[in-house]
């Protein structure tokens, strides 16, 4: 199965310039624990998740209102193909430790993201179809 079918194609996007705060209220709006900053050709520069706003801000005693993305994003970004396939993308986010990977297309331009939980239910429903198929009795 390829990435594209399971990706989300609403992606939070920020710009480099926004605030903690603009990128806290986005999430917000967004129903979505993570953005992705992008550059003015819509290509992923960095990734922020909630507990990066936490730690890297507000823990660490920042003005969410002055601080500016570029400043606690997570960098570099590592994106993956639409055409890829989802055990590859999990295979990717295991080696680059993330949860969560953007979805690139051809020009590198974000098309939607892809999350583990996303990737991880595609994954046990193909092995409960599988072991399904497997418990059936043989006709012969």
């Amino acid at each position: 199965m390829l990435v594209e079918a399971i990706m989300h194609r609403d992606v939070a996007v920020v710009g480099r310039d926004h605030t903690a705060l603009k990128v806290a209220r986005v999430m917000a709006e967004s129903h979505s624990g993570s953005v992705v900053v992008v550059d003015e050709r819509r290509r992923p520069i960095g990734i922020v998740t909630d507990r990066d706003l936490v730690v890297r801000v507000f823990a660490a005693g920042k003005d969410a209102d002055a601080v500016c993305v570029d400043e606690f994003m997570s960098t570099p970004v590592h994106a993956v193909d639409g055409d890829a396939l989802v055990f590859d993308v999990l295979r990717a986010m295991a080696r680059h430790k993330v949860h969560r990977m953007p979805v690139i297309g051809g020009d590198a331009s974000l098309q939607g993201i892809v999350n583990v939980s996303d990737a991880l239910l595609v994954l046990t429903t193909e092995l409960a179809n599988i072991a399904e198929v497997m418990g059936r009795p043989r006709v012969q």
